[in-house]
């Protein structure tokens, strides 16, 4: 009962989703992917090079484009999240939007804002300063949680402003004018990201790495803007009346959910039954000898089908996403695991059907039961490492939402001491079971064989 207990809490524990900005940037080393853009190298159309150098160009961000303008009906709002700033300001039939940064410059890779609540088919905007001083605008659009493509007719096309923009050592800020639609001037979603790897070069379609942090937040672009607000819109890390927060909860996408599932049937096939059917063939193999009957259901009956619907539901989440098998450790991994468990379900039946001759004869334990042991000793410390990469890393690198909370990974550091303990204490059983499997001269042989089988 405590290990179902506590493993079942494990698996419950890892659905979890935390706010805590510091996991989410630990376990962030993965790229998106080369397959899905190029980068082409060298400046072309979408590269603008400031006009001054980046200090010169900060007087002039200190009020934007419409800070000389007439104020009245301006519409806008700035909103902060742990890693940036966003604001917007609509000037009838034109948004300027600001991103900035709340650190420094050599902290800022690329920064993005999409006009909608998840990363798939969302337009995007998405900028980062050049070494040369220029700064590059992209637009484009993912399919899936996959690294972005250029869109090459985005539904409105945005233009860097060089003259809010500013690449200074501290809070550098981009920012974009794009022409305004119906729902510019109305509570929105949208979904912001940022990078701290900048791309290899200047081109539009450059490589992204994987950004630090992506959410979706809730701007509401309705306020009205007093004529003494705009400056403070042009800074939005700095303006006073920003919002923080307004963070948005979405539903889990399709593959999103599969990977739940096929982190939960993992779980509990893996830490769970295996370790159960290991317990239960340590302890009673000692007072009785039909022992073999309770782990072989749990090993192969119970474990089997929820580990093959596990491994199916993982692949299918990759299909789902649209994003390529074994190009990572945790899938690369788990095809292996997978492959050493049916290994080891294998050798199973082999030593219980199969007796050699220093077994019937000698009535020695043979070679291939001390492997069966420490095989499936390995398979389970495997999949102890299998999971906690997959909820402190994998999920991190293709969900596109918040880390796992860190109670997952108190409840498996208190997984991984306990069933060890659970297992080696055991062991000071075996003088008793040494003296069960003693043959004894009139006992039949098929009772040896259920003495042997391990």
């Amino acid at each position: 009962m405590l290990s179902a207990l506590s493993l079942a809490i494990l698996g419950l524990s890892s659905l979890v989703l935390a706010h805590d900005p510091l996991a989410r940037r630990q376990d962030y080393g993965y790229g998106y992917g080369g397959a899905n853009g190029g980068g082409h190298g060298g400046d072309d159309g979408s590269s603008t090079n400031l006009a001054t150098s980046s200090t010169a160009a900060a007087p002039a961000a200190s009020g934007t484009a419409v800070s000389d303008a007439n104020t009245s009906g301006l519409k806008g709002n700035s909103i902060c999240t742990d890693l940036m700033c966003i604001s917007g300001l609509v000037n009838g039939s034109t948004v300027q939007y600001v991103m900035q940064s709340k650190g420094n410059l050599a902290d800022l890779g690329w920064m993005a804002m999409g006009f909608g609540s998840t990363m798939a088919n969302t337009p995007m905007v998405i900028m980062w300063p050049n070494s040369d001083g220029s700064v590059t605008i992209s637009q484009r659009k993912a399919t899936a949680e996959i690294m972005p493509t250029v869109d090459s007719n985005p539904p409105r096309k945005a233009t860097a402003d060089t003259t809010a923009s500013d690449i200074s050592q501290s809070l550098p800020k981009l920012s974009f004018t794009i022409p305004a639609d119906s729902s510019s001037s109305t509570a929105q979603t949208i979904i912001w990201a940022f990078g701290n790897v900048k791309p290899e070069n200047s081109a539009e379609d450059a490589v992204l790495l994987q950004h630090l942090e992506s959410n979706p937040i809730r701007i509401d672009m309705s306020q009205s803007v007093a004529a003494d607000s705009v400056a403070h819109l042009a800074s939005p890390a700095t303006d006073p009346n920003a919002v923080t927060g307004g963070k948005v909860d979405t539903p889990l996408q399709p593959f999103q959910k599969k990977i739940v599932a096929h982190a939960l049937l993992c779980t509990i096939g893996f830490l769970i039954l295996l370790p159960a059917g290991a317990l239960l063939a340590r302890y009673s193999r000692t007072f009785t000898n039909t022992w073999f009957t309770g782990h072989w259901v749990f090993q192969l009956a119970f474990a089997g089908p929820v580990i093959v619907a596990g491994i199916a539901l993982g692949i299918s989440a990759v299909s789902t996403a649209q994003v390529k098998h074994l190009d990572d450790d945790h899938k690369r991994w788990g095809v292996a695991i997978f492959v050493l468990y049916i290994a080891q379900v294998t050798v199973g039946a082999v030593i219980h059907y199969v007796k050699p001759t220093s077994w019937t004869v000698g009535k020695r334990r043979p070679l291939q039961n001390y492997f069966h042991a420490v095989f499936g000793i390995l398979i389970i410390a495997l999949a102890f490492y299998q999971v906690r990469s997959g909820f402190r890393t994998e999920w991190n690198s293709v969900s596109g939402r918040d880390p796992i909370s860190n109670s997952a990974n108190i409840v498996w550091y208190v997984w991984v001491v306990l069933v060890p303990v659970l297992y080696f204490a055991g062991l000071a059983l075996l003088p008793r079971q040494l003296r069960m499997e003693r043959p004894h001269q009139k006992a039949p042989s098929d009772e040896f064989a259920q003495r042997y089988d391990q």
